[in-house]
This record gives structure tokens, C-alpha cells and sequence, in this order.
């Protein structure tokens, strides 16, 4: 009689699980162990990378043209990590771009643009990563976070830029209580200036 019971038992359970399944299109660890979604912050090398492997699916030689962390609500980068990144590669040899968006250091969404002649910065000149730059930039002129009250800027954020001469890793910040934005060489991390604004 016992066994019958127990038989019975792991129909039941062995059916809601089933039906778990279907419903959610869940695997079976996902129903028995729900991961745990934690903020995962990482460096701007960190996202360049996540961003190429995808590019490299549809281009074997994409080149970035431009990214740059995001806020996310926290006043981090004091390490050069942030958890979310955006920016734009060029399919140099299909024409198009691919834009992409990093939430929690995972790409979460890209789409597919137009190409464009907009100069790129070739992955040879991409060796200094924002944890360097941002403890110079902190060392060197006092930088501090932005803070959280700041919607558009708050803690240190990040750009990988280039002009028509000059290609830039940036870190932004405070200096006397003023926003600034110190550049350095993304090869050699040389401090190439800074732009601070007047109030």
C-alpha cells in the first residue's frame, strides 16, 4: 500500500513539474534552482569584447566605432566597472553596423544598421582598459564620482571615442565639484587633456 502511495506521490509531482515545463518554457534546473539575476559589473575592455564576439558572427573583421558606459542607477566605476555599456561596430566588410546594448555585463539587444563612413578604431589600438585610466585620472586630479542624484551621470563613466586625428579612452567625473572629462590614449595610456565644465 505504501509504495502505491509513493507512486502516486511522484506522478503528482513529476506532472506539476511537467506542467511547469510547458508553461514556462523552463528547463527543469531553471523550475528546481532559479538562478539568482545579480548586478554584474564589468570593465570597458570587458564589454568591448561580449560586443565583438557578436560582431565576429556576422563580419570576421568588425572594428569598432564607438562605446560607452551607461548609468545604471548606482554611483560605481571607481574600479572601471560598470554593469551597463552601449555602443556602435562597423561590419567593415558586409557595410553595415551593429549596434549593441549591455545590461548587468550581458549583451541584451543589438540591431543591425546601415553602414557608414565614420572612422573606426582598429582593435590594435585598444590595449589600456578604464580600471587604469580611472585610478590615474583620480590619482593625478583628485576626480570624484558624480552622485546619484546626477540622472545622466552619476559615479565615473567611460568612453572609447575618436576624432579624425586622435582616437581617446575617457573617464568622467568631478573635479571641484565641476563635471570633467580627462583623456588618455587607448595604446600607450598617455593623458592627452581634459574638458571640465564652468559650473
Amino acid at each position: 500500500m505504501k509504495w502505491k502511495l509513493l507512486l502516486a506521490a511522484i506522478l503528482v509531482v513529476t506532472g506539476f513539474i511537467g506542467y511547469k515545463l510547458l508553461a514556462t518554457d523552463k528547463s527543469l534546473l531553471d523550475i528546481c534552482f532559479p538562478a539568482v539575476v545579480e548586478k554584474t559589473e564589468i570593465t570597458l575592455l570587458d564589454a568591448y569584447f561580449i560586443a565583438m564576439e557578436k560582431a565576429k558572427e556576422f563580419d570576421p573583421n568588425p572594428e569598432l566605432i564607438f562605446m560607452n558606459s551607461v548609468n545604471d542607477g548606482e554611483v560605481s566605476g571607481e574600479n572601471g566597472k560598470r554593469g551597463n555599456w552601449q555602443g556602435v561596430i562597423a561590419l567593415v566588410n558586409t557595410n553595415q553596423r551593429l549596434l549593441f546594448v549591455i545590461e548587468k555585463g550581458i549583451l541584451i539587444d543589438f540591431k543591425m544598421l546601415d553602414g557608414t563612413e565614420e572612422p573606426t578604431i582598429k582593435p590594435s589600438s585598444i590595449k589600456i582598459d578604464s580600471s587604469l585610466i580611472v585610478k590615474s585620472a583620480i590619482k593625478e586630479f583628485q576626480l570624484k564620482p558624480g552622485p546619484k542624484s546626477d540622472s545622466f551621470s552619476n559615479g565615473f563613466h567611460f568612453r572609447l571615442i575618436r576624432d579624425a586625428e586622435n582616437i581617446f579612452i575617457s573617464v568622467d567625473g568631478l573635479i571641484d565639484g565641476k563635471q570633467a572629462e580627462i583623456y588618455y590614449n587607448p595604446e600607450t595610456g598617455e593623458y592627452m587633456g581634459r574638458v571640465e565644465s564652468n559650473s
